[in-house]
């Protein structure tokens, strides 16, 4: 069985679990989640369209203690080119008042030609400095085949303009040995519709800068399905819930 099919295999079981996990569970949070971004490059670069679905599910093992388990796929449409990103996640973290902080580590493959993969680890936090902002701080190394290597970084703070509605804004830096520095800048907003179907629709803008002068202005949606045994406000759902920012790893300059 190819790595592709277990790989989707994972996403599917993930958002199974998602949807039916209230009934048996009281401390088990899921996310799915899909979207559309643009990438228009420089320099004559053309543009590229990227489609992607993720899911995820949290599970309580202790008061404070947590682990959770994402997988995910991406399809990067470029003139003459394409490819296909599948990834899995394992984070583990401690939960307080205050905020949460934790490890994750994963894998990505990446269908190209040749075909790469590359398996990454760090550690991430958050602090929540009061009810209506979030800090944000992750950083950790990847290395994989044919030479990849390097290291990420980054920070975000999420402010709650109403319980149901936040605005993000966040830098995130990548470092691939011998190949590119990537400077990602981004504005997002996200809106919880309703708590009775916990959908939210999320978009924004990332201004991406790679070495070279090479950049991209990049624009996205999505719709975001929380699950979660409790009702709950946007903030409740992101601070109680699944781990999004720091168990996430992706980065423009692995996908084209």
């Amino acid at each position: 069985m190819s790595l592709r099919t277990n790989l989707f295999g994972a996403a599917c079981a993930l958002a199974l679990v998602s949807i039916s996990a209230p009934a048996f569970a009281t401390d088990f949070s899921g996310i799915l989640d899909g979207g559309y971004s643009n990438y228009n490059f420089n320099h004559g670069g053309g543009s590229a369209n990227d489609y992607h679905i993720n899911g995820g599910g949290m599970f309580g093992l202790a008061p404070n203690w947590a682990a959770q388990i994402n997988a995910g796929y991406n399809h990067s449409h470029a003139s003459g080119s394409n490819a296909n990103a599948w990834n899995v996640d394992g984070t583990a973290f401690y939960r307080a008042a205050g905020g949460r902080i934790g490890a994750t580590v994963g894998y990505t493959s990446i269908d190209t030609s040749p075909n790469s993969n590359a398996t990454h680890y760090g550690l991430f936090g958050d602090w929540y400095a009061g009810r209506s902002i979030t800090v944000g701080v992750k950083g950790g190394a990847f290395d994989g085949n044919h030479g990849i290597k390097g290291d990420y970084a980054g920070a975000q703070i999420v402010g709650y303009v109403m319980p149901d509605l936040s605005l993000t804004g966040s830098y995130d830096y990548t470092h691939l040995n011998h190949v590119t520095n990537e400077n990602d800048f981004t504005a997002q907003a996200e809106w919880l519709v309703s708590h009775q179907v916990p959908v939210s629709i999320y978009g924004g803008y990332t201004r991406s800068e790679f070495s070279h002068s090479v950049s991209a202005n990049v624009w996205f949606v999505g719709l975001r399905f929380y699950c979660d045994p409790v009702d709950g406000t946007l903030v409740d759902r992101q601070r109680n819930g699944a781990e999004i920012y720091g168990a996430r790893f992706g980065s423009a300059a692995l996908h084209f």
